[in-house]
């Protein structure tokens, strides 16, 4: 029967089945999450414990053959080849900061205190810029609560409307914003985080 052809008692059984049907995925979504989480810890575990070997722990050479075992990676090439110096070796393609050509800041820097004639550096004369040097830093992470009050307004008419919240938006007074949950959704599936974890960095 097509919802429009239903009478209001029925409407309301209906959204009430409904609801509980939805109560119940959602139980059950977060107990699949929460088995998701454990066997992607195992998995972390036992990836772990099959690439170690002789070359990158204590492991003596003999376990080395356990079924499942990565051998470790064939040195001998190396130790009777030709000696290298430590570092970047000549020719291999270096890796460094750029510098910006138009920096998001720009902060000059005076010498301060006396000159050793007792004079005040802060009123010496300005010979120009002799040393250029970028900081690439991120900015400290903090949490921003922006308030949303909604308001009513009554047109001309009579008719009052009222102002919808922010997309997104969860019922009650407090909630995370969009960039949050994708942050939180971001450590978890990308890097495989427990939800625990998530709520303890996001916490802090």
């Amino acid at each position: 029967m097509a919802p429009e052809e239903m009478s209001r008692a029925e409407l309301i059984a209906l959204v009430r089945r409904q609801e509980g049907q939805i109560t119940a995925l959602s139980t059950q979504i977060a107990e699949l999450l929460e088995a998701n989480e454990q066997l992607a810890a195992k998995l972390a575990r036992l990836e772990h414990l099959v690439s170690r070997n002789s070359g990158n722990s204590s492991m003596p050479p003999s376990r080395d053959d356990d079924p499942g075992k990565r051998p470790p990676a064939d040195n001998k090439r190396r130790r009777d080849g030709p000696k290298r110096k430590r570092g970047k070796q000549p020719g291999a393609p270096g890796a460094n900061l750029a510098w910006v050509e138009r920096p998001d800041d720009l902060a000059d820097r005076f010498p301060q205190g006396r000159c050793e004639c007792g004079q005040d550096l802060a009123v010496a004369t300005d010979l120009g810029v002799v040393d250029r040097y970028q900081q690439h830093e991120i900015p400290q992470v903090s949490v921003k609560v922006t308030q949303y009050d909604q308001h009513q307004v009554r047109c001309g008419c009579g008719r009052r409307h009222a102002a919808t919240r922010p997309e997104g938006a969860r019922p009650g007074h407090v909630g995370y914003g969009p960039n949050l949950q994708a942050f939180a959704v971001y450590l978890m599936v990308v890097h495989f985080i427990p939800a625990s974890r998530c709520v303890e960095l996001l916490e802090s």
